[in-house]
């Protein structure tokens, strides 16, 4: 009898072990007229309060390396480009506001002294320090040259950029009362204007084709000429 008894127990199933089902009922979704099943939620979803939620969408954004290269990249070059036309705006304004006016490239315009301003074949020098006219007058011969005369406001349209006073080659006849250029030769009043002050025999050149008579003991800046070659 006791052995039919371990033989019934042995082939007895074993309530102690218990099979995962889903017991949680299916519900209905009216509005569908279907059933949908709603999912439990998993140990990998966070809870808080009660209420799962995913990842936020910041957690979500991965920076990539490259992307932050690029964005240095772009923001250098703005800054590189900034920083050009700055220099190029200051260069471009100095330009702009230098007295001495800058060589012709028109046409070709022979070798000149180092230093010179070659225009139209013309070899000028601006000098900055100041003596009278006769004084001026020998600094321009003892470099093969002679103070500034004026003869084509065509082929010397630079000068009118002048803005300051130099002494020219141009003084007035005691005998007839007459403006001569230092070669002989007479002025055109077409060419240049001659304002005229008393006691006033030389002359300086001003701008826009404008000269000045002064008095030629005066200290002046001058401005030497000679043919180019």
């Amino acid at each position: 009898m006791m052995a039919l008894i371990r033989d019934r127990k042995s082939h007895r199933p074993e309530m102690s072990k218990c099979h995962n089902y889903d017991l949680n009922p299916a519900r209905w979704d009216t509005s569908q007229g279907r059933q949908k099943q709603i999912s439990t939620p998993t140990a990998s979803q966070p809870r808080e309060n009660g209420i799962i939620r995913g990842r936020s969408p910041i957690e979500e954004l991965k920076v990539s390396p490259l992307f932050v290269v690029r964005v240095l990249a772009v923001a250098m070059a703005i800054r590189f480009t900034v920083i050009t036309l700055m220099w190029l705006t200051a260069f471009l304004t100095f330009l702009c506001n230098k007295e001495v006016p800058v060589s012709s490239v028109e046409g070709y315009c022979g070798p000149c002294p180092n230093n010179w301003i070659c225009h139209r074949n013309n070899c000028y020098q601006f000098f900055d320090e100041n003596k009278t006219w006769n004084q001026s007058q020998a600094s321009c011969l003892s470099q093969n040259s002679s103070l500034l005369k004026i003869y084509s406001k065509e082929e010397q349209d630079f000068l009118k950029l002048v803005k300051s006073y130099h002494w020219m080659g141009l003084v007035q006849i005691p005998a007839n009362g007459s403006w001569q250029w230092e070669d002989g030769s007479s002025l055109s009043p077409n060419l240049l204007t001659l304002v005229e002050i008393p006691n006033g025999s030389c002359a300086v050149y001003g701008s826009s084709f404008k000269a000045y008579t002064e008095d030629c003991s005066n200290p002046n800046t001058y401005i030497c000429m000679k043919r180019a070659g």
